[in-house]
């Protein structure tokens, strides 16, 4: 059986501890402004709450938990990045986010170019703030925590089933490299603003993210998955 993270007390069981953490983690999460989702309704924070726990039950039951729980992350990286490459340099005050702009492809500058981007990827969300970017910036925001939340929590569970958390933190430190790059790079040839990285660059970057998701597999399933799962609790 795999052992338990060190400074774990030997009488809680792996699951045990791993709910403990996370619902810690959770409770850091609603408890204030500060939080991740510090201004949802209780409503919303059940439902994050039941989907991560079934996420986790889901993950202790795979054949592989470790691989099971690595595929989760990957998703959850790449939806995060969705958003999250356009509060890279726009919030001076997360520490995770800003360490990202040193890294190559990510300019920490779409937030200065969203007025461009909006029209073409957040139309929605523009044309019901009557053009303004009032809805644009609050649905980026909004999707970007749930993400997080969720990323944050496979995280914290793989560094339980590796016994080494600190590895943990640096695999989910280099998928998220990967692909706030990839998310940039593709924003910016959709937008046609100018490009951080050259053709070369690209290829390679579009190869390693490729790898990822081909062993990520289809996350749609495994959403659907857990979202069963949480309705039954």
């Amino acid at each position: 059986m795999l052992s338990l993270v060190r400074n774990k007390p030997n009488k809680y069981s792996l699951a045990e501890a791993i709910h403990a953490d996370v619902s810690g983690f959770l409770y850091d999460a609603f408890s204030s402004e500060d939080g991740l989702l510090g201004n949802v309704d209780r409503w919303t924070q059940r439902k994050v709450t039941m989907e991560n726990l079934a996420k986790i039950e889901l993950i202790l039951e795979a054949d592989d938990p470790v691989e099971h729980c690595y595929q989760n992350l990957i998703r959850e990286i790449d939806t995060e990045a969705e958003t999250g490459i356009y509060l890279v340099g726009k919030n001076p005050d997360s520490p995770s986010l800003q360490g990202l702009a040193d890294e190559p492809g990510i300019s920490g500058e779409l937030c200065r170019e969203v007025t461009a981007i909006a029209p073409i990827l957040f139309r929605d969300e523009l044309a019901h703030s009557d053009d303004q970017l009032d809805l644009v910036w609050v649905t980026i925001s909004a999707r970007y925590d749930r993400a997080r939340v969720d990323a944050e929590v496979s995280r914290l569970v793989m560094g339980f089933l590796m016994d080494d958390a600190d590895v943990a933190t640096d695999m989910a430190n280099a998928v998220r490299t990967l692909m706030y790059s990839f998310h940039e790079d593709l924003t910016r040839r959709q937008c046609e603003l100018p490009l951080q990285l050259d053709d070369r660059e690209t290829r390679e970057l579009v190869l390693m993210v490729a790898e990822l998701e081909k062993r990520a597999g289809d996350y749609g399933v495994r959403v659907g998955e857990i979202g069963d799962r949480a309705e039954t609790q």
